[in-house]
């Protein structure tokens, strides 16, 4: 069975269920049997729209429920405020530990100190270590270094023009973004940047490279568009059809089954697979030992495994990770 194959007999599956109400447990979260303490865990999400983010969440899930700990999730749709009310909301339910997924946790002061000082430490998905938040997942920069040198690489000593797709409120696409610019500082390319909101992530990217299509018709040379993560890149690759141009190579970052399936079918240059569900699982592990230490516990950043994805690695990323393949 091919990779598309694969995806397709599986398009229908979704990701695990949100709980938009504070406080609301999720289906079996209270069940299962890892034995030792049944931890209670308030799960702060960035936005139920960003898949990759939503799949390292479900690993931790996962995990959680293996051991037999009750956990909660609260969608905050990426935005602070609501993010904040929700880590206090937790502070107040007296959870042993809260999980960020994305926000920077420097823009979560007054959540993270209402928790600190309830003795209660916050565990990140990709917003960085800070006072109170001992552990992190990193998803930045190094998850986008082989992708943005491809980028170069193809566009070689002629140089061109790239559309940048950025989202300057997510650490994760903020290191992404930082990563890019080292790679194309002395280059002969000309950026157009722009930031894609969230959610309406794919919408976004659609309509900015509309745009930037219209001040770069074909023939203009070697054209590129970049995404720090993967929606924003899909979103591109409709006004590229739409446009009826295939003179774009479109570069993305994540590695969700649609972006995948864009690179078999030839849309998408290449995706940066992140192995988010074991980013989760291993935020997982550590969290009993977190909670043990408390938000003094000392720094600590756990990597994200990255495969880069082209038309020539899909058999090998198909065997690499097969359970993301068959999605």
């Amino acid at each position: 069975m091919t990779i598309k194959s694969r995806i397709l007999a599986t398009a229908a599956v979704g990701l695990l269920a949100t709980v938009s109400a504070c406080g609301a447990s999720d289906d079996g979260g209270s069940s299962g049997g890892g034995g030792g303490d049944a931890y209670d865990i308030g799960i702060v999400q960035f936005s139920s729209s960003e898949e990759t983010t939503e799949a390292a969440i479900q690993g931790y899930v996962d995990y959680a429920e293996e051991q037999g700990w009750s956990t909660s999730k609260v969608d905050p749709q990426g935005s602070v405020d609501k993010a904040i009310s929700a880590m206090n909301d937790f502070v107040q339910k007296g959870v042993d530990a809260i999980v960020v997924a994305v926000f920077p946790s420097e823009t979560l002061t007054a959540g993270v100190r209402a928790a600190t000082a309830a003795g209660i430490p916050v565990i990140s998905i990709a917003g960085g270590t800070a006072e109170g938040v001992p552990v992190s997942a990193d998803s930045g920069a190094p998850n986008a270094t082989e992708v943005s040198q491809l980028l170069v690489d193809d566009m070689g000593d002629e140089g061109g023009a790239a559309l940048v797709l950025g989202y300057k409120s997510g650490l994760p696409c903020l290191g992404r973004e930082e990563e890019l610019n080292s790679i194309l500082d002395g280059t002969d390319i000309e950026v157009t940047r722009e930031e894609v909101p969230i959610p309406g992530q794919v919408e976004g990217g659609t309509q900015f490279a509309q745009a930037w299509l219209a001040k770069n018709p074909e023939g203009s040379g070697n054209l590129a568009i970049w995404a720090c993560f993967d929606d924003p890149a899909l979103g591109a690759i409709s006004a590229l059809r739409q446009a009826g141009r295939d003179d774009v190579k479109v570069y993305g970052i994540n590695g969700t089954p649609a972006a995948v399936q864009a690179v078999e079918d030839g849309d998408m240059r290449a995706t940066a697979y992140l192995d988010a569900p074991a980013g989760g699982k291993a935020i997982g592990e550590k969290t009993a030992e977190v909670i043990e230490a408390g938000p003094e516990m000392a720094p600590e950043t756990v990597p994200i495994p990255t495969f880069l994805v082209t038309e020539d690695s899909l058999a090998e990323f198909a065997e690499t990770y097969p359970e993301a393949a068959a999605r």
